[in-house]
């Protein structure tokens, strides 16, 4: 008897942990307008992210054209992917606190800092 009820107690506390997990998701759905510091002054850009199946998936507009977006991961708040422009894949990485994002991205022999704010 003892051990049917550690059984339901286990049972229990395996079921509630995901939704444990769940309140403290970050939000990462939305859109974003980025602006990213480069050598060569900075460069705007707008990051669309909607959530598949527990992981983001990005589109990016920058310099007014689709770039093609892959790996896209969100660990925690930390958004992560790379970026497609002018014949380069750069790695982006951010933090996500709220409705504001902050990081850096390199590649192509560059790298600098971006951050980002969600529209309403």
């Amino acid at each position: 008897m003892k051990n049917r009820g550690l059984l339901i107690a286990c049972a229990a506390l395996l079921l509630a942990v995901p939704f444990a997990f769940a309140a403290d998701a970050v939000k990462a759905a939305g859109t974003w307008d980025v602006v990213a510091t480069t050598p060569d002054g900075e460069m705007t850009a707008v990051l669309t992210l909607t959530m598949l199946d527990g992981q983001p998936k990005a589109e990016f507009e920058l310099n007014g054209a689709r770039r093609a977006v892959s790996d896209e991961k969100l660990q925690g708040n930390l958004l992560t992917m790379k970026v497609e422009y002018e014949g380069n894949v750069y790695d982006v990485e951010a933090k996500i606190d709220g409705d504001a994002m902050a990081g850096s991205w390199q590649g192509g022999g560059y790298s600098g800092e971006l951050k980002a704010k969600r529209r309403p």
